[in-house]
């Protein structure tokens, strides 16, 4: 404790000296951060929340003519998202204007070169530079105050003047104002205890968290929409993120990215990306700022990142990962840094390695005010090749494609689940690409599909985003040794094909469309499926199983005193006791084919199951995500803390218990984890601790006496272990040379049948992510729900090393214990709010 007071009364004496030295001279009419919040963003154990970010923000636009106030919407909690539009008072009287140009350049259309050229010189290169989405990151949303402020109060300086005639800078205070008002509150309420560093042991946006950045294309987050809707307004031509933290030891990460990357966008953007990434590290030495580094850790492969999902509308999108994400400030011994960088050797991408210190929350802002001036000043030299760039990349895609051969997709209509192919259609429309649909039949590349169908041409200038979802991931076989190793694995997922993931059938056209086929389709702005209608004349309704949007509905059936029941010839939703008035009104609000029948058999009553799901401290996003899916899908759902769960009488309250993923590979023992829970040392007592052995056996309990044991991915572990169950994962422990496959699309075969797999086709597709197979062993009472075929490798997108070993072997097991059963799945059914076409897995398991 001596040593910390002594740190902190050095550092803020050293603050102190810095403060008076190097103060800048505002102007009287702008204020200074610390006279409206009272601090100065970067001051040691000081964080701004997002009501102080906001009220500051208000201040400098209530003080200046250079900075105006947008709201683009509001956040999971209800807070109102904003943004400030900073340039020249000039420049933001003709903003419309200039967007105009921007959007214009974009879509490249009806423009030949000199017009785009004319406009590139008459415009002016719009970037968006944001305060980060992951909240526990603090110098993200400090950054944004002290950027603005440089902006506004420097009238002499020359570098600044230019960027405020050439360049409208949209700066975002955060894209995540919950988790900013989250972390900042709990590092404060710990200030000065031995939890000051401590990280917050809950989700700080409120479903996902730190998956925030993983939801660019799906757009399932209200954040996430919100930042995108906006984005697609201002139309940015460089779209910049903050993040933490930097590959140890360095101090702020930055493009060129490794490899691979995505050949579906175009060069320009890549170039671009590589070219901001050096300017900034040229400008790090010149500014002698140690500890630059790029293309270490992170790849531009994964689609779905929301600060980068936008390089496919034509933005060079990246962002930056600065090194100590804590307002506490701390010394790095260089005896602790990874061993290969000891030596201090200069690298290619680590020019002039750190050799160690004193950092503090200053420096990290400092640095990312390096790389933003940088990114801000590329944009006053090169604002006409940029510009010019944009429209080229535009020009090229629209014949990119076409001229390789793909000249669209075809989402048909009249497929089995047309909910979900209009919704994956919508996805499309959101993110800014043309969509159109059928008027009547129409015949393309030879084949005929219904009036109603989506269409998706590739003759436009955002046309990169729609093979990159709709086509299969063939992730590069040069980047993996040939025993799966590399000097990196993947960042993330490899392969997200969102037709498999969705269960859409989604087809190429590889023959130019021509205008009569043109002629036969609509543009359209809304993707829906057909208007929910009742066929027949029964008494029963009848809701397909095979039908995601029927498993909503029965929720609305039993809050509307309806009553369920199984067809025991098609295994369907039967219901009864229900107006016909009121049966259209849930179908219409469900876009749902319901047919009625006079007569036929079928189950007792179903009655929904009660549902549990354990709550795990520590940010659990798998926990978050399955949670915003059943919200989605209006089930009722209660979250079982530690102490809920040691109280042990489960039977009493739930039929359905759900134990979220809660492990990985580098995870000694998820068991010994859920038991222990976060030490007591590292958190406060209020969430230390875990389920312990009373808990371990509240959970037994609830089995035996007849509950059902819903298990996610890594945690069958902990489950298998904990139950002695005789079932094998036979990924356990196996090495990454032997077997690897992070993140893809593999196809399992079904096997005997099951309530739990009704609906499911023969052979769905599932999100393999780091998880077990399984193997029955002797006295294996229950059934195999989906096994890896024997003789081909699963993949079907992304990367798998050494498919044979998991070939043959189990996916998903439904095991017998007492009265009650278990669930174990080799995978996430409900991986990111996208599996759509597995949520059945979960979703069968709550009817009794």
């Amino acid at each position: 404790m001596l040593l910390r007071v002594k740190l902190k009364t050095y550092a803020m004496l050293a603050a102190s000296v810095l403060a008076l030295a190097t103060a800048p001279i505002a102007l009287a009419d702008v204020p200074t951060a610390v006279s409206v919040i009272g601090f100065t963003p970067g001051d040691d154990y000081k964080l701004a929340n997002y009501q102080d970010s906001i009220k500051y923000f208000k201040a400098l636009a209530a003080s200046s003519d250079s900075i105006k106030m947008v709201e683009a919407g509001k956040s999971t909690q209800g807070r109102v998202m904003q943004y400030a539009v900073i340039s020249s008072p000039a420049n933001l009287a003709k903003l419309d204007h200039y967007i105009d140009i921007s959007k214009k350049l974009s879509s490249a259309r009806g423009l030949t070169d000199d017009q785009a050229k004319a406009l590139a010189k008459e415009g002016k290169v719009i970037i968006h530079i944001d305060g980060g989405m992951h909240a526990s990151e603090v110098a993200d949303h400090q950054l944004p105050l002290a950027l603005a402020y440089k902006l506004l109060s420097s009238p002499n300086d020359t570098e600044v003047q230019a960027i405020l005639d050439n360049v409208i800078l949209v700066l975002w205070p955060t894209l995540n104002p919950d988790g900013q008002d989250m972390v900042v509150d709990w590092y404060r309420k710990n200030l000065g205890t031995k939890y000051e560093t401590s990280r917050m042991p809950y989700l700080y946006q409120d479903y996902v968290g730190h998956d925030n950045n993983r939801d660019g294309y799906m757009l399932n987050m209200k954040e996430t929409k919100v930042a995108t809707k906006a984005a697609r307004d201002y139309d940015p031509v460089i779209w910049y993120s903050q993040h933490q933290t930097a590959p140890m030891p360095a101090r702020i990460w930055m493009p060129p990215f490794a490899d691979p990357v995505s050949s579906n966008i175009s060069p320009y953007m890549r170039i671009w990306t590589s070219a901001i990434g050096t300017n900034m590290m040229a400008r790090f030495e010149y500014e002698q700022k140690p500890g630059a580094i790029a293309q270490a850790r992170f790849d531009n492969w994964y689609a779905g990142f929301l600060d980068y999902t936008h390089v496919f509308r034509n933005t060079i999108s990246f962002f930056t990962e600065v090194a100590h994400d804590s307002a506490t400030p701390k010394v790095y011994d260089p005896k602790d840094f990874p061993k290969k960088t000891q030596d201090f050797k200069a690298q290619i991408m680590y020019p002039n390695p750190w050799k160690g210190g004193l950092w503090r929350l200053k420096d990290s802002v400092d640095y990312m005010m390096t790389a933003s001036m940088s990114v801000l000043d590329t944009g006053v030299r090169y604002k006409d090749v940029l510009l010019y760039n944009r429209y080229q990349a535009g020009r090229d895609n629209i014949k990119k494609f076409p001229s390789e051969g793909l000249h669209g997709y075809v989402i048909p209509a009249g497929q089995t689940d047309m909910g979900e192919a209009a919704e994956l259609t919508q996805k499309f429309i959101d993110l800014g690409v043309e969509v159109h649909q059928a008027k009547s039949e129409i015949t393309l590349g030879g084949k005929t599909y219904p009036a109603g169908s989506f269409v998706l041409l590739t003759d436009q200038p955002f046309s990169g985003l729609i093979p990159e979802l709709l086509g299969i991931q063939k992730y590069p076989d040069a980047i993996l040794a040939g025993d799966g190793t590399a000097a990196e694995l993947p960042y993330d997922t490899t392969g997200w094909t969102l037709p498999l993931q969705m269960g859409v059938t989604a087809e190429a056209v590889n023959a130019p469309v021509g205008m009569a086929e043109r002629a036969q389709l609509a543009k359209i702005t809304t993707a829906s499926a057909p208007a929910g209608a009742i066929t027949g004349k029964g008494s029963r309704y009848v809701l397909s199983r095979k039908v995601n949007a029927s498993y909503a509905a029965t929720n609305d059936v039993i809050k509307a005193g309806g009553k369920l029941a199984y067809a025991k010839s098609t295994g369907d939703f039967v219901v009864t006791g229900l107006k016909p008035a009121a049966m259209q009104t849930i179908a219409s609000k469900h876009k749902l084919a319901v047919t009625t029948a006079a007569f036929g058999t079928s189950t007792d009553s179903l009655k929904p199951a009660r549902i549990g799901m354990y709550r795990p401290w520590g940010s659990n996003m798998d926990e978050g995500w399955t949670r915003w899916i059943l919200e989605q899908y209006n089930y009722g759902l209660t979250s079982l803390y530690n102490g809920d769960v040691k109280a042990g009488a489960l039977d009493d309250k739930f039929d359905t218990i759900i134990l979220p993923d809660m492990g990985g590979r580098r995870t000694a023992s998820v068991l010994k984890s859920m038991k222990d829970g976060l030490s007591a040392e590292d958190t406060p007592a209020d969430y230390a601790g875990g389920i312990g052995e009373e808990g371990a056996e509240a959970l037994k309990s609830f089995v035996s006496e007849g509950g059902t044991l819903v298990v996610m991915n890594n945690t069958s572990d902990a489950i298998i272990e904990l139950f002695d169950l005789p079932v094998t994962n036979v990924l356990k422990d196996v090495k990454p040379e032997v077997f690897f496959c992070a993140g893809a699309l593999l196809e399992v075969e079904l096997g005997e049948a099951s309530e739990v797999t009704a609906g499911l086709s023969a052979k769905p597709i599932i999100m393999f992510q780091g998880g077990p197979a399984f193997e029955v062993k002797d006295g294996f009472k229950g059934k195999v729900l989906a096994s890896y075929a024997k003789d081909a490798s699963p993949l079907r997108s992304g990367v798998i090393h050494g498919p044979e070993v998991i070939q043959g072997k189990a996916a998903a097991l439904e095991v017998e214990y007492g009265k009650g059963k278990i669930l174990l799945y080799g995978f996430e059914p409900q991986w990111r709010g996208q599996t759509h076409n597995t949520y059945k897995f979960v979703f069968n398991s709550f009817y009794k």
